[in-house]
């Protein structure tokens, strides 16, 4: 039997001085950084984290993703990243992530993910393995059964005031 699924699933990190930009405030790629490295809770409890990659077989990459910025963050706050399963299929793998500053609660940032599983003899998306796909379904029943984010699946453009 798994373990029980956590929701979501939460890592903390550190705003690091290195990921400031000139302005003083945590640079939009580390934002990117963070939900890459905060959504490492997840990825290894479906079985498809670093120790999946360093065993040769495939990978999960980034396709595509939709960030939403909402306050800055400085060198040395503490944040939390959550991360949570929206959807599957046996090659796609499709999150919702917020960075929150971990005393205050507040959301910085949130992220949606899709990630296609990658076969590393072919370099080409391939189904996850039995296990891992075993466990997203465990995972989505327990995820999708909770009220979606407000920002899903948000369409990017400029509103225009009539």
């Amino acid at each position: 039997m798994n373990s029980p699924v956590p929701f979501p699933f939460i890592d903390e990190l550190a705003v690091k001085p290195e990921w400031l930009d000139p302005n003083g405030h945590m640079n939009v790629a580390f934002y990117l950084r963070a939900v890459d490295d905060g959504s490492n809770a997840f990825f290894d409890d479906v079985g498809l984290g670093w120790g999946y990659t360093a065993e040769g077989q495939g990978s999960v990459f980034v396709t595509s993703c939709n960030m939403d910025f909402r306050r800055e963050l400085f060198a040395g706050n503490e944040i939390q990243v959550s991360t949570r399963l929206i959807d599957w299929s046996p090659k796609l793998i499709h999150t919702y992530s917020e960075v929150r500053h971990k005393a205050e609660g507040w959301v910085a940032a949130t992220c949606e993910s899709i990630y296609m599983h990658i076969s590393f003899a072919t370099r080409r998306g391939a189904p996850m393995p039995d296990s891992a796909q075993q466990r997203l379904a465990e995972v989505l029943r327990v995820h999708g059964g909770t009220p979606k984010p407000e920002t899903l699946n948000r369409p990017l453009g400029i509103r225009r005031q009539p």
